[in-house]
């Protein structure tokens, strides 16, 4: 069972009194070929199976060992660090004092525990986008205090620089502000939103894309606009790989550039440079940011490699992030160092075989 199918919990207990009574009945069969001996119960002579021909079939009761033995390389978990390793990662992807939105479960509980419990990049802030649709959220945003950034146990990459320690909370609101926000806000026409040389264009079409929204704003895509509007560009912002799509949706399609697993809000050069280029399909990337945190940080691809298998399908969209950043990151070094890209590619080979995908890797 999935760690987090709690839901399936009385069925398979269910299940479990059933396959019991099964073994049950097996055990008693057998013992019953041992010996027998006529035993009254409820009134009729009936023939049961002795004290010793019980005993002489306990070893049927080994069947209940079978799924012990045969589920115990799925089920447990020693060794497997994939969910810690990319909590971190992720984290580390986010420059420091940044805002990072994520979108579900898989993308937010790792990373707070991560942060919470082991003490990793507090000076992250973590905006869970269903969430941000709840009151009691916002205000825990809004409260939450400014962590200090260690450069020391931060990655290199972001050390030989001052990163100035906001003065408050991303959100520039009282509680009593944010609670005042409505639960959704419906536009008919293209919105700007202009945050100095920053401009990005809300229309309500791109909105309607999914189906779902109709050209309305949620709660949270208010809340996610309006802490751009407040601490950019003072304060980094990123969307997490899960969310790219949602980024899109409010119109930053063409303002969010790729480092590594997470994608920042800036401003496009007016053309693309040595280590920031245009991707088709995808948007702007950065090359040397990607590649440093892809062979000196990400500890998670080495670990997909190790642990050779991913059994919990319906998440295996986590491992697939590292192999689509590691094609990317691959296709867009290939030009300027071969040797590098070389490397990247067969690593993500090995990733993708591992979690079987491999197919993904032409």
């Amino acid at each position: 069972v999935r760690d987090r199918d709690y839901f399936y919990l009385w069925s398979f207990s269910a299940w479990g009194v059933w396959a019991g009574l099964g073994l049950l009945f097996i055990w008693e069969s057998v013992a019953s070929l041992f010996g027998t001996e006529k035993m009254r119960f409820a009134g009729d002579t009936v023939d049961e199976p002795t004290r010793s021909s019980w005993l002489k079939a306990t070893p049927v009761l080994a069947i209940a060992l079978i799924p012990l033995f045969t589920n115990f390389n799925t089920a447990s978990r020693r060794g497997h660090t994939v969910t810690e390793d990319f909590a971190h990662d992720l984290l580390n992807s986010i420059e420091p004092y940044g805002v990072l939105v994520v979108v579900g479960d898989n993308d937010t509980f790792p990373l707070w525990f991560a942060q919470e419990v082991e003490g990793i990049r507090k000076d992250v802030v973590v905006a869970n986008t269903s969430l941000l649709n709840t009151d009691w959220y916002t205000r825990q945003l809004i409260r939450r205090p400014v962590y200090e950034y260690d450069a020391a146990a931060g990655p290199a990459i972001y050390r030989g620089r001052t990163w100035p320690r906001p003065a408050g909370p991303p959100l520039n609101m009282t509680p009593q502000q944010a609670d005042s926000v409505p639960p959704y806000a419906f536009i008919n026409r293209p919105m700007q939103l202009n945050v100095g040389d920053l401009k990005v264009t809300i229309d309500p079409r791109r909105l309607s894309q999914d189906g779902a929204r109709n050209g309305v704003l949620q709660r949270a895509d208010i809340f996610v606009l309006q802490m751009i509007a407040d601490s950019w560009p003072g304060r980094p912002f990123h969307f997490s790989p899960t969310s790219r799509g949602y980024a899109r949706e409010l119109g930053f399609g063409e303002n969010i550039l790729t480092q590594g697993l997470a994608s920042k809000v800036f401003v496009p050069p007016n053309q693309p440079m040595k280590d920031t280029v245009f991707v088709q399909g995808d948007g702007w990337f950065d090359i040397t940011r990607t590649a440093t945190l892809w062979t000196d940080v990400y500890k998670a691809p080495d670990a997909l490699i190790r642990r050779g298998d991913w059994v919990d399908q319906p998440s295996i969209g986590i491992p697939y992030l590292y192999v689509a950043t590691g094609i990317e990151l691959a296709e867009t070094l290939a030009p300027s160092d071969p040797t590098t890209a070389r490397r990247v590619l067969e690593k993500t080979r090995d990733v993708a075989r591992g979690m079987g995908v491999e197919t993904a890797v032409a």
